[in-house]
């Protein structure tokens, strides 16, 4: 049985609640104000929330606004943020918050829906693109400047740009439980790694090369403890990882899933997008 509920999010009290969960995951710097929340709730955005069957408590929500892209002439929808109490984490409501909100934005008209994450969160980056379909053309260095707080010194904030095709094949196809990493396993590895104690670190890499269908990019599986243990080695990932994902998608390779292994994971590169 399910433990969570998720619904549309308009009145005053549950966006209040949105707040104080804001403050508490991130702090006071970066709150999405309710009167914001509620004007982009009235002109194409909207806030999801999941909630606790037994004590209606809000544990979790995501919240979006309206875009438009120069580009094709489109709007989509910005899902801008997302955030789950502590307490509740790990139990997929994330999962079913993305696909509320995909099931909103097709009836609402939408066929993309856009967001960013940080590309060391690789857990994040399973969800994105393996379980949802999801894809990367964009990298964005220092997206929102640098970071200083107690396991970010002097940190920029690189993001991933995430591009949803709601109703596309590929999207469909992970949907319902496929993954393609037979294929994907078969792929040349962009660079080594080696293991000093229990965090990995990037050896010597390869040049990326144009006729390649695809490559495997490694990435460490648990940033946060490494944030805490070893902050240095976190900014060597930071660039290093930095570089080969620019040069790889300057040379028109997407970033199209993740493999989680043991130790370590592989962002998963390849020149287009093949069919499912």
């Amino acid at each position: 049985m399910q433990r969570f509920t998720y619904k549309i999010v308009t009145e005053l009290e549950p966006l209040s609640d949105i707040v104080d969960l804001q403050k508490m995951v991130w702090g006071e710097e970066v709150v999405t104000s309710l009167p914001q929340m509620v004007a982009a709730i009235h002109n194409g955005g909207v806030v999801i929330g999941a909630f606790d069957k037994d004590s209606h408590r809000l544990v979790g929500f995501c919240y979006g606004f309206a875009g438009y892209s120069q580009l094709s002439k489109k709007p989509y929808l910005c899902s801008h943020m997302m955030a789950i109490h502590p307490d509740y984490r790990n139990q997929g409501i994330g999962e079913h918050l993305k696909l509320k909100q995909r099931e909103w934005a097709i009836g609402y008209g939408y066929e993309k829906i856009i967001w960013t994450f940080d590309p060391l969160e690789v857990k994040n980056g399973y969800l994105n693109l393996s379980k949802l379909g999801g894809y990367v053309k964009t990298y964005i260095e220092a997206y929102y400047g640098y970071m200083n707080d107690k396991l970010n010194k002097d940190t920029p904030s690189d993001r991933f740009l995430v591009e949803w095709d709601l109703l596309s094949e590929k999207v469909n196809y992970a949907l319902r439980g496929n993954r393609n990493q037979a294929r994907w396993k078969k792929y040349e590895k962009l660079f080594d790694i080696r293991f000093d104690g229990k965090h990995p670190i990037p050896c010597e890499d390869k040049s990326v090369e144009y006729y390649i269908s695809g490559y495997l990019l490694p990435i460490p599986k648990e940033v946060q403890q490494m944030k805490k243990d070893t902050p240095d080695l976190v900014q060597e990932w930071r660039l290093r990882t930095r570089n080969k994902l620019n040069e790889a998608l300057l040379n028109g390779y997407h970033v199209t899933g993740v493999i989680p292994e043991d130790d370590i994971a592989y962002y998963v590169l390849e020149r287009s997008d093949p069919p499912a």
